[in-house]
Formats: structure tokens, sequence, C-alpha cells
């Protein structure tokens, strides 16, 4: 019943407030390949680009059959899987430690900064939270059982969990670090994960492959330290990070974790050995380091947490009260940070599309100034994260559908290539790049461009066939403009 109890606590938390973010760029990936076309054009994409998420892609595919492309019905399938990894924790923790470790670490697990960012985001860093922490509860099975179909079951989730997320193989480092610890000899481990690895050695090239289209990570720095202390885990929440580090050294240093040698080699390794490996391989060969390419490391962090809350606690109700106030310093950083309208790295493109839905007509043409100073760029996967919303619009800027060219998103023409079509345009909707100086909302006969809009090629074009500016928003990073003839 606990780990039932605490699955549905921490998708609970993770999906409160999920829909109010606005969708960013990443998501609009997920939109785009799962969404917006069928199973043979994802096939083809994945050819040639975002294999490494081809699997999550695939069930999206099937979600949306039967839900929704909200920000919110996007994002339940991550709320879920932080449920699943949180009740995992909880059972993981009875199999290695006690009762008491596991409930308390699976509350934690729900409760983490990573795991509540995690649980709102439509791409696969939830998933693999749920993959690694019931790979390792199978480990574990199989480990002190010594059978063959206990050992054949980690090999196959081994082999699934590489095809979702490529990274997952590191968990092997970890799982070693635990058989090792436990002086159990268990050469089955060793065959089973030689074998899984092997069997998925084609894909992993496959990814390795498309590398390239994560040359946008920049290298190992003074910056990374932090990231892996503080963001990696607590999603930039110092009073999380300290108070969780408070907690760790106070049981360390009083001696407390005698007899929890298993559990700790296991969460320690789980965190350790993933971690250094791809920052050790981002500083002498390729930058691969980004702290949310980690979530899977997560609820090794909660597992270390609940043991040591519970060796420093006299009694069940300190342990609770522990738990408390964690809860209570990172309310603030749920509430205002992450589930705020742009706590996607500043992304509005929903709101953008919630204003096309109630004032465009169908019809209306749509000019996209594609040309923006702000990252993740440019501006065309703002439509692909709302599809629908865009789709009565006559798309003068289209050049490429992702569909044709087998991309993630369509690409843009460059404003003097839309001359022809605009010539029949009577209302032109603009995107371009917000101007921080000008009103949240003004009207007018015809508003002059501002600094940002009037210096663009897109303004010119416009401009020049007699299109005058009536109306205009102001969101985060974009700003919407009416003009007509």
């Amino acid at each position: 019943m606990a780990p039932l109890l605490v699955a549905v606590l921490g998708a609970a938390v993770s999906l409160a407030g999920a829909g109010r973010p606005s969708f960013w760029y990443d998501e609009a990936a997920t939109i785009s390949a799962s969404y917006s076309r069928s199973l043979p054009e994802l096939w083809q994409m994945l050819h040639d680009v975002d294999a490494v998420h081809g699997l999550y892609y695939v069930l999206m595919h099937g979600w949306f059959e039967l839900f929704p492309p909200t920000e919110f019905w996007s994002r339940v399938p991550s709320g879920l899987a932080v449920g699943a990894a949180a009740g995992g924790v909880v059972v993981l923790g009875t199999q290695v430690s006690s009762r008491a470790v596991g409930v308390t670490a699976g509350v934690m697990c729900a409760i983490l900064p990573r795991s509540t960012w995690a649980g709102i985001e439509a791409r696969p860093y939830a998933l693999t939270m749920a993959l690694a922490v019931w790979l390792a509860v199978v480990l574990v099975w199989a480990h002190r059982r010594e059978s063959r179909w206990a050992w054949l079951g980690y090999g196959v989730l081994l082999a699934v969990s590489v095809v979702l997320d490529v990274y997952l193989a590191l968990l092997v480092f970890a799982h070693a670090v635990f058989v090792l610890v436990s002086r159990r000899r268990t050469p089955a481990f060793w065959v089973t994960s030689a074998v899984a690895l092997a069997a998925t050695a084609p894909f992993v090239a496959l990814v390795a492959g498309q590398a390239q289209q994560i040359s946008w990570i920049t290298p190992i720095g003074w910056r990374t330290f932090e990231d892996v202390a503080v963001q990696q885990y607590f999603d930039r929440d110092p009073y999380f990070a300290v108070l969780a580090g408070l907690v760790v050294v106070v049981a360390v240093a009083t001696r407390r974790l005698a007899g929890q040698r298993e559990v700790v080699a296991l969460a320690v390794g789980w965190i350790v050995a993933p971690t250094t490996v791809i920052v050790a391989y981002s500083a002498v060969a390729e930058p691969l380091y980004t702290p949310r390419y980690l979530c899977f490391t997560a609820p090794a962090v909660a597992l270390l947490l609940g043991v040591c809350i519970v060796a420093v606690s006299r009694s069940g109700w300190v342990a609770a009260a522990v738990v408390g106030v964690f809860a209570v310093l990172t309310a603030h950083n749920y509430v205002a940070v992450q589930r705020g309208p742009y706590a996607k790295y500043g992304m509005d493109y929903s709101p953008v599309a919630d204003l096309i839905t109630a004032s465009a007509s169908p019809g209306d043409c749509l000019l996209v100034n594609d040309t923006v100073t702000f990252h993740p760029a440019p501006m065309r996967p703002l439509m692909a994260a709302r599809p629908d919303a865009f789709r009565p619009l006559v798309d003068v800027s289209l050049w490429q559908r992702a569909t044709e060219t087998h991309a993630v998103f369509d690409t843009n023409l460059i404003p003097e290539a839309s001359v022809g079509p605009l010539q029949h345009c009577a209302t032109v909707w603009i995107l371009t790049q917000a101007d921080p100086a000008a009103p949240a909302h003004e009207t007018g006969v015809a508003i002059p461009p501002g600094p940002l809009f009037g210096g663009t090629r897109a303004f010119a074009v416009t401009h020049d066939l007699g299109l005058r500016l009536v109306e205009r928003w102001q969101f985060n990073l974009v700003q919407v403009i009416k003009a007509v003839r």
C-alpha cells in the first residue's frame, strides 16, 4: 500500500499546475514529432535526427491518439512517470534497507525539485527516472534470487532503458558498484549486462552518428560545478540544496549509516558514476553534459536522503518533520519558478497561440520574422508547439515542411520571398521579437513599428506593400502584430 500511496502523491505533486507554464522549444519538438506526423513520417525523421528520443516519440504518438496535445495532457505521462519513480523508490528502499527508509526516500523523490521539474516536461526525462528506479528494483531482486528468469527480466529492462535514453547504459557502472559491495558472487550480472549492452550497440551507434544535434551544449567550465551541485538535482533551489547537504554531512559525521552499506553504495554509485563519465567525456572529447540529461540519477539522491534522514532522526515523527521542512523550503521554487507562465526558459509559445486562436480569423495571413536574438531559436518551433492554433491561417513564410525534409521543424522563407503571397492578404499577423520598451498592448490607425521591428526586413516588406500596423501585443520573448491593408 505504501508504494501506491507515495506514487499517487508523486504524480499529484508533479501534475498540480502542469498546464500553466507555456510550451517551450523542446516540448515543441515532442508535439512536432509525435502529434503532427504519422508513424511512417516519424520513422523517416528518426533516420536523420532525434533517434535518441525515438521510443518516447512513439509512445507519445499513441498517447495523442487518446488525448489532446494541450499543455496539461502533453505533460501527464511525465507526471505519472514521476509517481512511478517515487513508488519504485519506496520498494527499492525497503529492499535494500527498511520500510522507513523506503517511505522517506519515496516522499523525497516526489518533492525533489528535479522530480517536480521533470513531471511537467513533455520530454522523456521523467520516464528515465522511472525506468532507472525499477531497473534497480529488478537488479536487487535478481541478485538475491539468482534466478535465470529474474536476470532475463533485468537484461530486457536494461535494453529497453537504453533505447529510451542511451545515457541509461551508464547505470551498469552503478549496479556494478552495488554487486561488488554486496560481496556476493554474481556472474549472471556481468553476462546479462554485457549481452544487453551488445544488443543495443547498433542503436547507440545510430544515436552517436546524430550527435551534431547537441552541438549547442557548452564546453565544461567552472559553471559545471554549480550545475552538478545545485542545478542537476535541486533546480537551482539553494535552500533545498543546503539542507540536503547538511543532512548528509550530519549522517556521515555521526557515523549513523552503519549497516547501510548496500543502500549507500547503490545510491552513491548511481549518482557519481554516470555524472563522472559524462562530465569527463565532455571535458576530454566533446560536450555532452547538461543537467537535465542526468534526471535518471535524481531518484538516487532521494534514496540517499531517505537513508540519511532516517539515520539522524530518533523517531518516525522526527523524520516526517524533516521531510516537511524540505517541502516548505521548496514551495517557493515549486510555485513561483517551476509553475510560472514563462517557467521554461522564458518561452511564451502558449500565450501567443492563445492570442492567435482568440483573435485571428480563418484565411488571415501569417508572417514569421525568424531572425531573433533569444535562444533557443528560431521562431518556427513556436508554431510547432500548438499547430492547431495556426492551421487556419495562410502561412506566407513557410518554406519547407518538416515532414518533407525529415527534420523536426519547418523552415522559414526570408521576408522578401513572401512578397507575392502577401499582396493578396488583407490582414497579416506578424510574429517577431518582443520590444521591452513597448506597452503590453496597444492599438491605433498606424502604430509606429518601434526600433526592434522597424529595422527588420519583415517591416520593410509589409510597409512597402501598404500594410499598416493597427494592434500589437508584447509577451515575454515574442510580440504579435496585426497589420491590415
